[in-house]
């Protein structure tokens, strides 16, 4: 589905990008700009942004490569572990 008719961007780009920045970095931070710049394209007029913030939360939270999903230990969790 073309998401942005600007720059012809669909959400099998977005999804894709979204994967690519997950792998690369689990704990990068998303935006629309860098979903733009890692397809080397540039927003025009902005009207699809609300729908790409969208496509971005939901592509990030349903793959096993997203932040939230990996396991994290706080660093000032002093608490030993069993062994």
């Amino acid at each position: 589905m073309i998401i942005c008719s600007c720059t012809i961007l669909s959400s099998e780009d977005i999804h894709e990008a979204v994967s690519t920045l997950r792998t690369k970095d689990p704990f990068v931070v998303l935006t629309p700009g860098l979903i733009y710049r890692t397809l080397g394209k540039r927003p025009k007029c902005g009207d699809c942004m609300p729908l790409v913030v969208k496509l971005i939360v939901g592509y990030d939270e349903e793959g096993p490569s997203s932040a939230a999903s990996l396991p994290h230990r706080s660093p000032f969790d002093d608490t030993p572990t069993a062994d």
